[in-house]
């Protein structure tokens, strides 16, 4: 039985913008992002019959609204595989916690079967197909760092920050990220990121600069409706913190720190709080 095993990697938003709505009823949107090394384990198997989803969480379905389901149906569909393929799914990054999971399981099972059923795409095809499942899918093809705009499917690379520490804060909340989209008004001027000073700043390899110049339009929002949101990232900011933000429409938060040391202490406190995933983790670029 053929068996090929995958990491999947979560991302944080170094920035998020809203640039206005679009006609095909999306957002444009103008997003930093970057990987680190917190990642799912996504193995295929070619048994069984059909497409068939296994995880280790509940809360992640089996059925066709599952991300990693849907891209091996559309993989089958447009290139007229008949070959079955068993999917399981090992969570270790939160679900609907702004840090990618599912989409960067979709790429990875993508690149994947692929890989397993000898399809010769190159990268634009590829692109187009994990386009079609979601704005984040394209990203997560190759990781690293990026800034994304349109729909969040044009994906420019930028170079990789040198590996930097990092805590992540996963508060046991729901934010629907269609609800927070819905509920923007974007009339707070003051609290849109400065994109392109990040982008230079990530060119420079300015990690401090990088940290200074975090930020999210949606987290005075997710603030004003969840408080844990603003005290992870007081707390976080009380440690040797470069930064802190919301990465995509939360609830999670995270640091970019100083080193390991420090974000032991911040992560250290941060358990103390109920309800509240904590992890260390780092930045990470991966060849593809």
């Amino acid at each position: 039985m053929k068996e090929l095993r995958l990491n999947a990697y979560a991302k944080v938003n170094l920035a998020l913008n809203i640039l206005g709505k679009r006609d095909d009823g999306y957002h444009d949107i103008e997003t930093v992002l970057h990987t680190v090394v917190l990642h799912d384990l996504i193995t295929l198997r070619e048994s069984g019959e059909g497409i068939t989803v296994v995880a280790d969480a509940e809360t992640v379905p089996s059925d066709s609204t599952n991300l990693v389901y849907r891209a091996a149906a559309l993989l089958r569909e447009e290139y007229k595989v008949p070959r079955p393929v068993e999917i399981e799914i090992r969570k270790t990054i939160p679900v609907a916690s702004g840090l990618g999971g599912g989409s960067a399981d979709a790429a990875v099972t993508l690149i994947g079967l692929c890989q397993m059923w000898k399809l010769r795409l190159d990268g634009r095809e590829l692109a187009a197909l994990a386009g079609r499942l979601g704005s984040d899918v394209p990203f997560f093809l190759s990781g690293g760092a990026a800034v994304a705009r349109g729909r969040g499917d044009r994906v420019q690379p930028l170079p990789a920050l040198p590996p930097t520490w990092v805590v992540l804060a996963c508060p046991r909340i729901s934010v629907l990220t269609e609800w927070a989209y819905k509920h923007f008004h974007g009339n707070d001027q003051s609290a849109r990121p400065q994109v392109a000073a990040l982008i230079d700043a990530i060119r420079r390899h300015d990690v401090p600069g990088v940290g200074r110049l975090l930020g999210n339009v949606f987290e005075e929002m997710i603030v004003g409706r969840h408080p844990v949101v603003g005290e992870l990232k007081s707390r976080i900011l009380r440690g040797e913190a470069y930064g802190a933000a919301m990465s995509g429409t939360g609830p999670s938060v995270f640091g970019l720190m100083a080193n390991d040391a420090a974000a032991q202490r911040v992560a250290e406190d941060l358990r103390q709080l109920p309800d509240v995933d904590v992890f260390v983790t780092r930045t990470f670029a991966e060849e593809r």
